[in-house]
């Protein structure tokens, strides 16, 4: 019996192509399918990247130290700045990396897209937080880096007149209904910071990972999809948009969602609010565009605004790929209990008690999992 109609989900295959091809080898998938989807999802949900060729980045460590303040020695910690000009016009943002002081080798490395303020992301450490704790991190030999949205565009309508997107003053009044949103603007974010992680010796570019949440985790799965340097994407929590799909949602649908943030997306999104059903994609073919590389995504019992069945589902949705592509996806077709991960396949996935949020117990099982199949 086909799986998404045994699920009660009418979804577009992810192995037909647009013109109907069958996709059953590894070199259509990569030369036609892939490529395809990728384009959809560009041009339909998170918009098109405006042409860069005449924008100029500078990437420079501004600050280096390991002190007894730097996680007590125990870490080098760098800060990282990133500077883009385009016809006069300047933007810089900072990220923060801190690497273990004792590493004899290049380290592998979780990048976290913080989508929270300060507190959840301190470069100071003068705030210890859960959702990032960049001291456990180090301590179990990887380099943990962070970047904050707030510093690449803002996290509001503001017309797209600040952050990155000042770059191209020209889409203020005539903003093509393809272009860019907010999520893909953290991602080139993100992007850049892999292309400093590729000029860091003390750093395995080969190795990194980078985590999100809620809608900083739609970014890191939007992220790996575009930039196949990431060996993994994890995503906490993303929901709509992000990890579930959207048709026959059981919480928050593209309705809500681009109702509060049109921002986030391409304006051609809004016209499948309440037509999700006209999508040629959805979120399982997202996560398919991860593939092989590795994949963690994460639900909580009482986020049923994220539909966790949809979250897991996608997964499943998504794992022949892998398995096309010669990878163990998810191995099971049912979620699993609370606190009772899978991380036998390259598909990563859990479910624990609690409400929308990313903690302590999640990093656990990210670096359990990595120390498995990223190291």
């Amino acid at each position: 019996m086909d799986r998404a109609k045994e699920c009660g989900r009418r979804l577009p295959n992810v192995f037909t192509c647009l013109d109907g091809t069958p996709v059953e080898d590894a070199e259509t998938w990569y030369k036609k399918r892939r490529p395809e989807i990728l384009g959809l999802f560009c041009e339909e949900e998170y918009g098109c990247m405006p042409d860069m060729s005449d924008v100029a980045v500078d990437i420079r460590v501004v600050d280096s130290r390991c002190d007894k303040n730097t996680m007590d020695f125990q870490a080098i910690r760098n800060t990282v700045e990133i500077t883009a000009v385009r016809n006069g016009i300047h933007f810089s943002f900072t990220g923060v990396v801190f690497i273990p002081a004792d590493a004899a080798k290049p380290v592998p490395c979780f990048l976290t897209i913080c989508n929270r303020g300060i507190r959840d992301g301190d470069p100071a450490r003068h705030f210890l937080s859960p959702f990032w704790p960049a001291e456990m991190i180090v301590s179990k030999g990887y380099a943990a880096a962070v970047i904050l949205t707030q510093n690449i565009a803002a996290d509001y309508d503001e017309g797209f007149t600040t952050g990155v997107h000042k770059l191209f003053p020209e889409y203020v009044n005539n903003r093509p209904d393809d272009t860019w949103g907010t999520l893909s603007a953290w991602s080139w974010g993100a992007s850049k910071m892999m292309d400093y992680f590729e000029q860091e010796p003390l750093i395995d570019a080969h190795k990194v990972a980078v985590v999100g949440h809620s809608r900083g985790g739609k970014t890191a799965m939007w992220t790996a999809a575009q930039d196949e340097r990431f060996a993994m994407a994890v995503s906490s929590c993303a929901g709509n948009s992000g990890d579930a799909l959207a048709r026959q949602s059981h919480g928050e649908c593209i309705a809500d969602i681009t109702g509060r943030f049109p921002y986030w997306f391409c304006k051609n999104y809004q016209r499948y609010a309440g037509h999700e059903e006209d999508m040629p994609m959805d979120q399982h073919m997202l996560l398919s565009l991860i593939a092989p590389r590795l994949l963690y995504t994460t639900s909580r019992t009482f986020d049923k605004w994220a539909d966790p069945q949809g979250q897991f589902e996608s997964l499943v949705q998504a794992a022949p790929v892998y398995r096309l592509l010669g990878k163990q996806g998810i191995t099971k077709t049912e979620p699993p209990k609370p606190e009772h991960p899978l991380h036998e396949g390259c598909m990563g996935y859990h479910l624990t008690t609690g409400n929308h949020d990313m903690d302590m117990y999640d990093w656990i099982q990210f670096l359990d999992f990595a120390d498995k199949k990223l190291k």
